[in-house]
């Protein structure tokens, strides 16, 4: 029967699992952050060069100005295109880390619950043999008294 001492070494090493996955999580949630937040910051460009553009349409601007700004906001489609997989990309493997630490986390909790099933059964096993203690000694004074 293995001893509790054996399931807490694995517990801890269990933990340390946990942590390193909790780390690795950590730091897929920052860079997809990061990617978003580019991505943000290009879609509010291109939002600003568009009105520009709608603004010159409207202004009826030269057909240099219109075709300089039609231009940029294709440069920028394309940069959010590429942005857009990236972001994918992170996304995906943020949730493969969170995946990662779920499971670290129920291998945790499947080891404490290991752990406390054992201690109670040696508790309820002390309990046992000292009731039969109990019995024996009583058994003993009884037939001691009897003769």
């Amino acid at each position: 029967m293995t001893t509790i001492r054996a399931f807490h070494k694995i517990l801890s090493h269990q933990e340390r699992l946990k942590n390193q996955a909790q780390v690795n999580y950590q730091e897929a949630v920052k860079s997809f952050e990061q990617v978003a937040t580019k991505l943000y910051a290009l879609l509010q460009k291109k939002e600003r060069v568009e009105t520009e553009y709608n603004y010159y349409l409207q202004a009826s601007g030269t057909v240099t100005t219109l075709a300089t700004h039609y231009a940029y906001i294709e440069q920028i489609k394309k940069q959010i295109e590429a942005v857009q997989v990236e972001v994918n990309r992170e996304r995906f493997n943020m949730e493969k880390k969170q995946e990662k630490l779920t499971e670290a986390h129920v291998e945790v909790k499947k080891f404490e619950k290991i752990i406390e099933k054992k201690k109670s059964n040696i508790i309820a096993l002390e309990v046992y043999q000292e009731s039969q203690a109990m019995d024996e000694v009583s058994n003993r004074q009884y037939f001691s008294r009897d003769r």
